[in-house]
C-alpha cells in the first residue's frame, strides 16, 4: 500500500488519489489539477517575524513602503512510503525544495497595509523517476501570487501592549500566467484567506497571534486525505534588544482541514527559532530554522529561512513641521506652486496652484479641451474651450457634418449634411434624383423615371413598351411583330447570343457554308435591334483533332470570316472584334471518352460564340438588377 508522509507524518496516506483524479472529475488530482506543496506563507514584507504577522502601517506617514526577499528551504516535504510489504520503504518524491518569496507592501495613512508576495520555486529534487505520475519539478516555476490587505482597528503593534487588525489575501492561480499544474507550486483555481491578528509590544517583548480561514475554490481529494478549506494559526514571541534592532524568538504556524478538523493526517504544524537584525534602522536581515511537528501533507522534515528586506524603523519616524511659503494652506512638499497662492480657483490637478487660462478664452485649463487654442467666435458646444472645426473645408462644421473628411462639393446630399450626393447603384444618376436608387438604370434607361431601367418583366433585354411578347423571353428584332418574341435559331440574355443552330464551315476550312446564313442573319438582327450593344467579340473554338498551333490559326480564321460576314450584311465593323481560342476552351472535356461520346464532345467543342463586351456584363444587368449567366453557345461543324 502506498502512503505519502513527511518527516513527522510516518503513516499519512495522501497523494495516491493524484493518480485516480482523472477518473473522478469532482475530485481533482493534485498532479493534474495542481497543488501548492509548500506550507510556509511569509508574513507581509516589513513585518518583524517570519510567519507571524506583526503589522506596520507607516507611523506618522501618509504612505510608507517596504520590500524584501525571503528564501525558504524545505527538506523532504513529500515522500512516499510502501507499507504493503510490512517493511518501511521510503521514496523521496520531493526531497529538496528551495523557494524564494519576493515581497512588497505599502502602508497608507497609518491605517491600511496592502502587500504582495510572489513565490518562485528555484530548485526541486527527488526521486529520479516519476512515482505514479508524481515527481519534483525539473525547472524553476512561479507559484500563486498572493495579494493582501489588512486594516488596523485599534492600537499600534509596536507602540501599544495590545492592537487588533483584520486582513484578507487573494491567491491568483499561477495557471493564468502559463504555469503548468505539475510544478508543486500552484493550486487548482483561486483561493483566499481571511484572518484577525492581535499583536503588541510589552517592554522588551514583541508578540503576535493570528487566526484565520484559508478558502479554496476547488477541493483536492488525495486518498483518504483532503486538501481543501482549512483553519490556520500563527504566533510569534520575540525578545527585543540593541535599541530595537535585534529580535530573537520562536514562531509557530499550524493548520487543519475543516472537513477533517484536528485529524492527524490533516494537520500541519511547524516551529522555528528566528533571529532578525535591523541594519542602520533600514535593512532587516534574518535567519531561522526549525522542525516539522505534524503529519500533515507538505510538512517538511525541517525548514531553513533567510531573508533581507527594506524595512525602515517606525520608531525613528518623527513629526516635523512642514513650511507653507505662500500661506495658501498647502504645505510646500505637496505644493506644486510653493510661491504662488492657489487663490479662489485652485487647480485640482496641481495642488497649491491657481487655475490657468493659457489661451485667454475665459475657460480655465482644467476644463478647456483646447488649452492653447482660443474658442473664438464660434465655440464648439461639444468641446469646452474649443472652436468649431471644419476639417474638410466645405463650410459645414464638423459637429453637423456627416462626412467630416469629405467635402460636400457642388452637389451636396440633401439627406446627409456636409456630404456629397451619392450614387449607390453606380449608374451616374445621383441618389437625390434616382428613383431606383439600388437598381442601375442600365443601357436602356427609362426617360420617365430617372435612374431606372425600362420595364422588362420577361428579362429578355426588350423593354415591355416595345416587346411584342412581354411575358415570354425572346430576342430583340427589327421586326416590331417579332421584337421580344422567341426565335427558333438563337437566344439572347444580354451578355451572350446563344446559337440554337450551328454555324457550318467546310471541313477543316474557314469557309462558311450557305446553310449558316439563317443563324447569322438572326445574330445580325439582334445587333441591329440592340443599338445599346457597342461591341461584341466573335469567338472561334475548335476540337483537338490537330496541333495546337493549327487549331488556333483555324479558329482565328473562322472567327474573322464570321465577323466579315456580319460586316458585309450591315453590322458596323467598329462594333465587332474577332478572336480564336483553338482547342484551349472546350465546353466538354474529352478525357476518357471513346466512340460516339468522343465524337459528340468534339462536335460540341467546335463552335462560334458571340459575347457582349461593351457594355460590360455588369452594366448590361437585367432590369431587375441581376445579371444573367450566359448559356452554352451554339455548336459549329
Amino acid at each position: 500500500m502506498l502512503r505519502v508522509r513527511t518527516r513527522n507524518q510516518r503513516y499519512l496516506p495522501l497523494l495516491a488519489a493524484l493518480f485516480a483524479g482523472a477518473l473522478a472529475p469532482s475530485a481533482a488530482s493534485a498532479q493534474t489539477a495542481g497543488w501548492a506543496l509548500n506550507r510556509f506563507d511569509p508574513s507581509p514584507a516589513g513585518d518583524t517575524f517570519f510567519a507571524a504577522e506583526h503589522p506596520w502601517y507607516g507611523h506618522n506617514r501618509d504612505v510608507s513602503f517596504r520590500a524584501g526577499l525571503t528564501f525558504d528551504y524545505a527538506r523532504n516535504p513529500l515522500v512516499l512510503r510502501d507499507s504493503s510489504t510490512g517493511q518501511e520503504v521510503v521514496t523521496p518524491i520531493v526531497s529538496d525544495m528551495l523557494v524564494g518569496h519576493l515581497q512588497a507592501g505599502i502602508g497608507i495613512s497609518n491605517r491600511v497595509n496592502i502587500h504582495l508576495s510572489l513565490p518562485i520555486s528555484f530548485w526541486q529534487d527527488g526521486a529520479s523517476a516519476s512515482v505514479g505520475g508524481l515527481r519534483a519539478a525539473g525547472t524553476a516555476a512561479l507559484g500563486d501570487p498572493r495579494l493582501g490587505v489588512r486594516v488596523r482597528l485599534l492600537g499600534e503593534s509596536d507602540f501599544d501592549a495590545f492592537s487588533l487588525h483584520v486582513g484578507a489575501q487573494l491567491y491568483l492561480n499561477a495557471g493564468l500566467f502559463g504555469v503548468e499544474p505539475n510544478t508543486n507550486m500552484t493550486d487548482d483555481g483561486f483561493r483566499g484567506r481571511i484572518n484577525a491578528t492581535a499583536a503588541g509590544r510589552a517592554g522588551s517583548f514583541r508578540w503576535s497571534a493570528t487566526l484565520g480561514a484559508h478558502l479554496r475554490q476547488n477541493t483536492t481529494s488525495v486518498l483518504d486525505t483532503t486538501v481543501g478549506n482549512d483553519l490556520f494559526l500563527s504566533a510569534g514571541l520575540g525578545y527585543v534588544a540593541l535599541d530595537n534592532r535585534l529580535t530573537i524568538g520562536p514562531e509557530l504556524w499550524a493548520s487543519t482541514v475543516l472537513d477533517n478538523a484536528f485529524e492527524g493526517k490533516h494537520n500541519n504544524l511547524e516551529a522555528i527559532l528566528g533571529v532578525n537584525y535591523l541594519i542602520a534602522d533600514t535593512m532587516l536581515v534574518g535567519l531561522a530554522a526549525g522542525p516539522g511537528l505534524s503529519r500533515g501533507a507538505g510538512t517538511p522534515e525541517w525548514r531553513g529561512l533567510a531573508r533581507i528586506a527594506y524595512a525602515p524603523s517606525e520608531h525613528e519616524e518623527r513629526v516635523v513641521e512642514v513650511p507653507d511659503t505662500d500661506n495658501d494652506g498647502v504645505k510646500d512638499p505637496d505644493d506644486v506652486c510653493p510661491t504662488t497662492p492657489q487663490g479662489a480657483h485652485p487647480d485640482p490637478t496641481r495642488p497649491g496652484c491657481p487655475l490657468n487660462d493659457t489661451d485667454g478664452d475665459g475657460v480655465f485649463d482644467n476644463e478647456d479641451q483646447c488649452v492653447t487654442e482660443p474658442m473664438g467666435a464660434n465655440p464648439d458646444p461639444a468641446r469646452r474651450g474649443c472652436p468649431h472645426r471644419d476639417t474638410d473645408g466645405d463650410g459645414v462644421f464638423d459637429n453637423d457634418d456627416q462626412c467630416v473628411d469629405v467635402p460636400q462639393g457642388p452637389n451636396p446630399d440633401p439627406e446627409r449634411r456636409g456630404c456629397p450626393d451619392g450614387d449607390d447603384d453606380h449608374d451616374n444618376v445621383r441618389n437625390s434624383l434616382d428613383q431606383c436608387r439600388t437598381v442601375p438604370a442600365g443601357p436602356q434607361p427609362d426617360p420617365a423615371r430617372p435612374g431606372c431601367p425600362l420595364a422588362d418583366r420577361d428579362h429578355d433585354t426588350v423593354p415591355d413598351n416595345v416587346d411584342h411578347c412581354p411575358d415570354v423571353p425572346g430576342v430583340p428584332s427589327t421586326d416590331p411583330q417579332r421584337n421580344g418574341c422567341p426565335n427558333r435559331v438563337i437566344e439572347f440574355d444580354g451578355t451572350v447570343i446563344r446559337l440554337l443552330q450551328p454555324v457550318y464551315f467546310a471541313v477543316d476550312r474557314d469557309r462558311i457554308l450557305p446553310q449558316s446564313s439563317s443563324v447569322l442573319t438572326a445574330v445580325g438582327d439582334v445587333l441591329r435591334a440592340s443599338p445599346w450593344i457597342r461591341r461584341v467579340r466573335v469567338e472561334g473554338h475548335t476540337d483537338d483533332t490537330n496541333t495546337d498551333e493549327y487549331n488556333l490559326d483555324l479558329s482565328q480564321r473562322r472567327a474573322n470570316n464570321v465577323m466579315r460576314w456580319l460586316v458585309q450584311n450591315g453590322i458596323a465593323e467598329q462594333r465587332l472584334e474577332a478572336r480564336g481560342f483553338g482547342e484551349s476552351r472546350p465546353v466538354r472535356p474529352i478525357d476518357g471518352l471513346t466512340g460516339s461520346a468522343l465524337r459528340e464532345a468534339r462536335s460540341m467543342n467546335r463552335r462560334v460564340v458571340f459575347v457582349v463586351v461593351d457594355p460590360s456584363p455588369e452594366a448590361a444587368a437585367s432590369p431587375n438588377g441581376t445579371t444573367t449567366v450566359a448559356p452554352p453557345p451554339g455548336v459549329v461543324y
